[in-house]
């Protein structure tokens, strides 16, 4: 008997990622109003980033040879790289702060990790096509292939539980589908680099919990440098695994996913985008509103520090389990993953910047004897609230006691700034952020430049990408 032919047409979900890609229209107005925000956003942090070295360090390239003049620029720097040397990089400066914006589900992640890959490969196309005489990319294109990245990451993050796996897997696959969209793949194309993305696995999530560690800057960055690695492969005809997903013993569902298909609540469209979360202060989103809400306390609260008897913060279940953190915090990563020690700081400063995350901050005393007086509680109907989709709430709640029996109101926040439910309010702050990141780390002119260009989408949707990312690099010499 002849042995049966086994199927390859490709998994459903690979077959539908193509699909939207290749073909659906974006139309959102409110999509493109928000992806030039997040472009700029993490352009602001990706030249932020570069004022620390261990940054500065992990994006050299991994020889002092290995350069690639032509190809990919990085802000903020003379650097010229492979696209998925690019990818790498400028998604370590954007995420090195944890100040980039964040979408969360059953799982989290940070979208705009993504956005080295798109604007690097798109660095490379434009500036081959110059000189082959051919039209560049115009930026309008990296801003739809955003939307459609962000929009397949994030469907795959709101109801897919990874395990104890990290949830990287699928911002390489979102990664993947975009730049060979981007580099001219069609449907065979993206799903053969969209199975090899599944097919490598995904990382333990160990530098994240127990340990957290400088890996969590690193680690998004690196599945989409590698998720560009895969498209331009797919591109040069390296075949794929259609059946990756569902091949019965072998495929990721089997193997990783217990058995459970991904789910994904909605249609690819446009959804993530238009209500992605911008971070107003460089700490862990969990931590956003309890930043906000020390901040209102410092006036009440900074001048009597040696008075303090505890503070209280009431949270919820998310919070508890990911950065309900007292210490010992020996490193800045931990310290921005620390509930404690970010609202320490607000209480003790009023203000909330990355060095405070340094040894030499972190030295203060006040900072443990008041951590030392914190207790962290569940308030039940803030975990009711951040579970139910429908509210999307990520509330804390902080009130100070005093030694004379005094004590602070209690204040409530219950939608970080940076929620779509906020976006009103937070623009002109994101806004300054952007002007604040940027500020002296390249000449005036070009930085003048970018800002007319942040209050100017139609200019920047028209521009060239080579020339937009000529305005982030520092001149030779």
């Amino acid at each position: 008997m002849a042995k049966q032919q086994q199927d390859m047409s490709p998994d459903p979900e690979l077959a539908a990622i193509a699909a939207y890609v290749i073909g659906y229209d974006i139309r959102s107005d409110a999509a493109f109003a928000t992806a030039h925000l997040a472009l700029f956003d993490f352009l602001g942090c990706a030249l932020a980033g570069l004022d620390e070295e261990d940054c500065r360090r992990i994006i050299r390239p991994i020889v002092p040879q290995a350069l690639a003049p032509g190809a990919a620029r990085i802000p903020g720097t003379r650097y010229e790289l492979d696209p998925a040397t690019a990818a790498f990089a400028m998604g370590c400066m954007g995420r090195w702060l944890d100040f980039n914006d964040s979408w969360f589900g059953t799982g989290g992640g940070h979208p705009a990790d993504m956005l080295g890959a798109l604007l690097g490969t798109a660095d490379y196309l434009s500036r081959r096509a110059r000189a082959a005489g051919s039209e560049p990319v115009p930026m309008a294109t990296v801003a739809e292939l955003a939307i459609k990245a962000y929009e397949i990451l994030g469907l795959h993050l709101l109801e897919n539980e990874f395990g104890r796996y990290d949830f990287t897997a699928p911002l390489k696959a979102a990664t993947a589908a975009a730049v060979c969209s981007l580099l001219g793949g069609g449907q065979r194309e993206i799903v053969a680099a969209l199975s090899q993305c599944w097919v490598d696995g995904q990382p333990l999530r160990i530098f994240r919990t127990p340990f957290t560690g400088p890996r969590k800057n690193w680690a998004s960055p690196d599945a989409a440098a590698r998720g560009v690695w895969h498209a331009f492969k797919a591109i040069e005809g390296e075949p794929g695994y259609p059946r990756a997903l569902s091949a019965p013993e072998w495929g990721v569902t089997d193997v990783e996913q217990g058995g459970k298909p991904f789910r994904n609540p909605f249609a690819y469209g446009s959804h993530v985008m238009e209500r992605i979360l911008f971070k107003v202060y460089p700490a862990q989103f969990r931590a956003q509103t309890a930043m906000e809400a020390a901040i209102r306390l410092y006036p009440t609260v900074a001048p009597r520090l040696d008075e303090v008897a505890r503070v209280e913060i009431y949270t919820h279940q998310r919070t508890l389990k990911t950065i309900d953190k007292p210490g010992p915090l020996s490193l800045p990563s931990e310290r921005d993953h620390s509930l404690q020690y970010i609202t320490a700081i607000g209480l003790i400063f009023g203000d909330l910047e990355y060095r405070h995350y340094h040894d030499d901050v972190a030295a203060d005393p006040r900072i443990d004897a008041l951590i030392a007086k914190m207790t962290v509680a569940e308030r039940p109907a803030y975990t009711a609230g951040y579970d139910d989709r429908a509210k999307g709430m990520d509330a804390n709640a902080i009130a100070v006691h005093f030694a004379d029996g005094g004590a602070t109101k209690e204040v409530e926040i219950l939608y970080p700034m940076g929620d779509a439910k906020r976006r009103a309010e937070a623009i002109p702050v994101l806004a300054e952020k952007f002007r604040r990141n940027i500020k002296g780390r390249l000449p005036k002119a070009q930085e003048d430049a970018l800002l007319r260009l942040y209050d100017d989408p139609a200019a920047l949707a028209a521009m060239p990408v080579d020339d937009f990312m000529m305005l982030t690099v520092p001149p030779a010499g």
